[in-house]
C-alpha cells in the first residue's frame, strides 16, 4: 500500500480572495477532501461506508497548520498525506501542499482524529483489522513540533 498518496488539485476561482490567493480556510478543506479521495482510491476505504457499516467514525479534534507560500488562482498543487502517529483510539495525519514541481512547500497541516462509536458518542478502540492497517501505514517522524517538521522538509 502507498503510505504517502499524492493527488493533484487546481485552485478554484471561487476559493480565492480578490488578490487571487487561496483563502486560509480553503487550504484545510482542500487537504481534507484530498485525503478522503485518497482513502477511496488507494485503500478502498469510504468514510461514509465505514460509518454506515461499522457505526464508527473519526472525529477531528485538532488542527495545527503552517502557511508558508500562497496558493494562487488556477495553480495546480500537489497534496501529499501520511499518517505520522496512531494508537488504539486516535491518529495524527500530516498533509503537505506543494507546487506542481514540488519545489515549494505551500503549507503543512497536522490533524488529530479520535475514533468514536457513533451509537454511544464516545471514543472507541479501532477494530483489530483497522488498527493493523493504520499501523502498516504509519510513517513515524522524529520531529516533535510542526515548526521542526517544516525546517526538516525544507532542508531536503
Amino acid at each position: 500500500m502507498n503510505k504517502t498518496p499524492e493527488s493533484r488539485h487546481r485552485i478554484r476561482f471561487k476559493d480565492c480572495d480578490p488578490m487571487g490567493h487561496l483563502y486560509n480556510t480553503r487550504f484545510i478543506e482542500y487537504m481534507l477532501e484530498a485525503r478522503e479521495d485518497q482513502l477511496i482510491e488507494h485503500y478502498g476505504l469510504s468514510l461514509m461506508d465505514y460509518a454506515d457499516q461499522r457505526k464508527m467514525a473519526w472525529v477531528l479534534i485538532r488542527h495545527e497548520i503552517n502557511y508558508l507560500k500562497e496558493a494562487k488562482r488556477n495553480e495546480t498543487v500537489i497534496i501529499k498525506t501520511q499518517i505520522i502517529h496512531t494508537d488504539d483510539k486516535s491518529l495524527i495525519m500530516e498533509y503537505q501542499m506543494w507546487n506542481e514541481d514540488r519545489s515549494h512547500l505551500k503549507t503543512i497541516l497536522w490533524s488529530r482524529f479520535l475514533h468514536i462509536d457513533l451509537m454511544t458518542k464516545r471514543t472507541a478502540p479501532h477494530p483489530k483489522d483497522v488498527q493493523e492497517m493504520l499501523e502498516s501505514l504509519v510513517i513515524p517522524i522524529t520531529e516533535v513540533s510542526i515548526d521542526e517538521r517544516v525546517k526538516s522538509l525544507l532542508r531536503k
